[in-house]
């Protein structure tokens, strides 16, 4: 039986979605945490202007419809889960992961002005600032830079989509296997963004790390994948 369990989860074609301006090959570095599917890496499109939330969920279902890809499994991080669940209407996904996302973004105004405002005036700088948000360590923060997307009015398009997403209805009415795993450490999106995702699809499978922050990818891969591996197969949470 476990073996069969093993192929049957080398059949499921898993992509990724990362977060705000940040290449989807980035989690590549991780790919062997993932050695069971048949990994994707989808990187949101530059938007220079409209709507870059629908742009890039009308992209992720090209994405998927040029690769052949049938059900998949939604990996989403960070703004990236947004995305997942945009996607999801049309895509009919096996299941969704979100990891450190959240239905709205926009709670504190006054912070997500000024750093929006801070990215216009400077962008490298701002995204310095963003990096040491995420409290990762000199060596983590090096690889991320590596995979930054150096593209101003792109990214500004897509923090003003960010600010103004409210998937409460959204996440609420999907009716696909819904994981949601959260740092509480998490500087960048507070941990009750997930408890109120939690409230909106009670029977979601739940996991709360307390030792990660925002990019729980560099400690803590296997509590990611044993989430992915319950949602995969239809495992759900009890209600709250």
């Amino acid at each position: 039986m476990r073996e069969m369990n093993k192929a049957d989860k080398r059949r499921q074609s898993l992509v990724f979605i990362p977060g705000w301006n940040i290449r989807a090959e980035f989690l590549a570095n991780f790919a062997e945490k993932f050695a069971d599917y048949e990994l994707h890496y989808f990187t949101p499109p530059p938007v220079i202007d409209g709507d870059a939330y629908q742009q890039a969920a009308d992209a992720l279902q090209k994405f998927s419809a040029g690769r052949n890809i049938i059900a998949p499994l939604l990996l989403g991080w960070s703004m990236g889960g947004q995305l997942a669940l945009l996607a999801a209407r049309e895509l009919r996904p096996r299941a969704v992961l979100l990891v450190n996302s959240a239905a709205i973004f926009s709670r504190d105004t006054e912070a997500q002005k000024s750093f929006y405002l801070a990215c216009q005036k400077d962008f490298h700088g701002a995204v310095k600032h963003f990096l040491r948000l995420m409290d990762n360590t000199p060596d983590e923060n090096l690889l991320l830079q590596k995979y930054f997307i150096d593209d101003k009015t792109s990214a500004l398009n897509y923090l003003r989509a960010l600010h103004t997403a409210d998937l409460t209805d959204i996440v609420r009415g999907g009716h696909y296997p819904l994981g949601i795993l959260h740092a509480r450490a998490d500087k960048i999106i507070s941990f009750s963004e997930a408890e109120y995702l939690r409230s909106l699809r009670p029977d979601a499978a739940w996991q709360e790390i307390v030792d990660a922050k925002h990019c729980p990818f560099f400690s803590r891969c296997d509590k990611i994948t044993n989430l992915l591996d319950k949602v995969a197969h239809g495992q759900k949470s009890k209600k709250i």
